[in-house]
């Protein structure tokens, strides 16, 4: 890999050179960058989290009932559930709304495929529970963000990668 990225450098640039892995299957790409996931995941994790709070402080604002405060509390907890489930489910194509932004995918590490509907519900399930976690240990220096089955990589740079003639891992 060395020595492909040292070919791949003075075409792509020193940084985007770095980032070049492989898939499974030998075929190359650009990973993302640590700060494009995370920010890909603030977004979602905001966007999944805002549409839990304002179910459940809508809920609570036009109950009649006693115990507004035990309902909105059961839906803002199940709306931290499904919502992710839901929203994971309009981006099998591993971009939601905060890959867009940062011009990243999601995608299976053993091939560069589409991650499929029921996993990419999952993925954004663990995405916007274990934000926080998440969050916290890059700060604290832990750049892991792959689990090893599925990775982000960064869209343009790998289009730049393959239109230079580098799709497979020599």
């Amino acid at each position: 890999m060395a020595r492909l990225r040292a070919q791949a450098e003075p075409v792509l640039g020193k940084d985007v050179a770095a980032r070049i892995r492989a898939f499974g299957n030998g075929g190359l790409y650009v990973e993302a960058r640590t700060g494009s996931t995370i920010w890909a995941w603030l977004v979602d994790f905001l966007l999944v989290t805002g549409l839990s709070v304002a179910a459940a402080v809508a809920y609570y604002v036009k109950a009649d009932t006693i115990d507004a405060a035990v309902g909105a509390s059961v839906i803002g907890i199940a709306g931290l559930i499904v919502v992710p489930l839901l929203y994971g489910w309009f981006y099998g194509n591993g971009r939601g709304l905060g890959a867009l932004c940062t011009g990243i995918r999601l995608v299976r590490l053993r091939d560069g495929g589409r991650i499929g509907l029921w996993k990419a519900g999952w993925a954004m399930l663990i995405r916007t529970l274990g934000f926080v976690i998440i969050a916290l240990g890059a700060l604290s220096g832990d750049v892991t963000v792959t689990n090893g089955v599925r990775t982000s990589i960064d869209v343009r740079g790998t289009e730049q990668l393959r239109a230079a003639g580098f799709v497979r891992k020599p």
